[in-house]
């Protein structure tokens, strides 16, 4: 990782964050002058992910999203700023329902500001792009996961009008509460339907329930009422919702998920 001092001043202390073989890895580097989030992938995808990320730093103050500071296509790297703040998931876990519903306003704004807008680098995801997806998951995950899931997709099949900027990955790690709602890992970001991120997100505290064992209505419940449940298509968002448990069931072979 050379010339992270010019990014964040010297002398540089690097931590990994996170490993995803095969995609990528993500490091903290701190200096004198900033902390950043260093993405190193293992394909040439560092200059998509930068226009996109560039693209969407002009949307509205909040969310707050990260801003690129370095792009090295040749080392496959790009250095983004940190966006502080606690992950919504302590929110969730501590019945916190005003910072849930804070980040659903939050959520909300943010697919209001780009609706019918076409950021560079962003492509619409149809349902055809998350049945790939999903298909090619439910091939690496144990039995009987790949039976359920080709079992139940046939009837969360159909268009979907892609109108609006997602985060198309969302989950409750990414968004996080600080002076301002913040929203970060931005890679996959596309053009689809609102309910995609709501119904991701969704999923997501059913799967926290499900590993601790909890009751999280209250928090899920204000986290649809802060984004506003009138502005979302119901029957959507529980397809987009379900759709997310599937690929969950693959991802961490709970075949309970694709029930």
């Amino acid at each position: 990782m050379q010339n992270l001092d010019r990014v964040v001043g010297s002398p540089v202390a690097v931590e990994e964050l996170k490993r995803k073989p095969g995609r990528r890895r993500t490091f903290r580097a701190t200096g004198s002058r900033r902390t950043a989030i260093v993405k190193i992938y293992e394909s040439e995808r560092a200059p998509v992910v930068a226009a996109r990320v560039t693209a969407l730093s002009a949307g509205p103050p909040e969310p707050r999203v990260p801003e690129v500071l370095h792009l090295d296509a040749g080392r496959r790297t790009i250095v983004v700023s940190e966006v502080s703040g606690t992950p919504l998931r302590e929110s969730i876990v501590t019945g916190d329902v005003a910072g849930c519903a804070r980040a659903g306003r939050a959520l909300a704004g943010w697919h209001r500001a780009w609706r019918n807008e076409s950021p560079n680098g962003l492509q619409p995801h149809t349902m055809e792009d998350e049945e790939r997806i999903l298909l090619s998951r439910a091939e690496a995950a144990p039995s009987p996961i790949p039976m359920a899931v080709r079992s139940v997709l046939p009837s969360l099949r159909g268009e979907w009008p892609c109108t609006t900027v997602v985060h198309r990955d969302l989950y409750e790690e990414q968004v996080l509460l600080g002076d301002r709602v913040g929203l970060i890992d931005l890679d996959d970001a596309a053009l689809g339907p609102p309910e995609l991120d709501v119904g991701n997100l969704i999923a997501h505290v059913e799967l926290l329930e499900r590993r601790r064992g909890a009751d999280f209505r209250a928090p899920r419940d204000a986290l649809l009422a802060g984004y506003g449940g009138d502005l979302l298509d119901r029957t959507l968002l529980d397809r987009c919702r379900r759709l997310a448990l599937l690929r969950l069931a693959c991802i961490h072979g709970l075949p309970e998920l694709a029930a």
